[in-house]
């Protein structure tokens, strides 16, 4: 069963898409504070986090980056706001968000089809790489065409 975490201070904007979500069969635990949600994020360890933007005290952009430079959290992250603000949404997107949903545009059936989509995604591992002097050559997926693969190739003088 895969979990899903909502920080949203709007109470009852949370338990309708909880109560949605959980209706198709994800585990889910809400946080109406950011405090709440990082110490959610540690002992639950979910696979999505529905991420509010307008919260008091610390809003989600904050949320945001210590969730990214704080935890060990690889949640997909959804910024979940009415802000339509383009610059504050591609700030969001720059400060590692994976997607977001407008919250005015959105119903419940919605956000379940952005979370199916993005727990679909295929992760691209993170395994350090080691060079060695010389040709190096690198085969990778192309990350705009997964049914092809590219070759990199990189000589290291020293």
């Amino acid at each position: 069963m895969k979990k899903i975490l909502i920080i949203e201070d709007d109470k009852v904007l949370s338990e309708m898409y909880a109560l949605k979500l959980r209706k198709e069969w994800f585990d889910v635990k809400e946080s109406i504070n950011w405090l709440e949600g990082l110490t959610c994020i540690w002992e639950y360890n979910p696979d999505v986090i529905l991420l509010d933007i307008m919260m008091p005290t610390m809003n989600g952009f904050e949320t945001l980056e210590a969730i990214k430079h704080q935890t060990s959290s690889r949640s997909k992250i959804v910024m979940f706001t009415n802000v339509v603000d383009k610059d504050k949404i591609e700030k969001a997107m720059e400060a590692w968000a994976d997607d977001y949903l407008i919250k005015a545009n959105t119903n419940p059936s919605d956000v379940v089809e952005k979370i199916n989509l993005l727990l679909k995604k295929k992760e691209i591992p993170h395994e350090p790489i080691y060079i060695k002097p010389g040709l190096n050559i690198f085969k990778m997926k192309n990350p705009l065409n997964e049914d092809e693969d590219i070759e990199i190739s990189i000589n290291i003088k020293i």
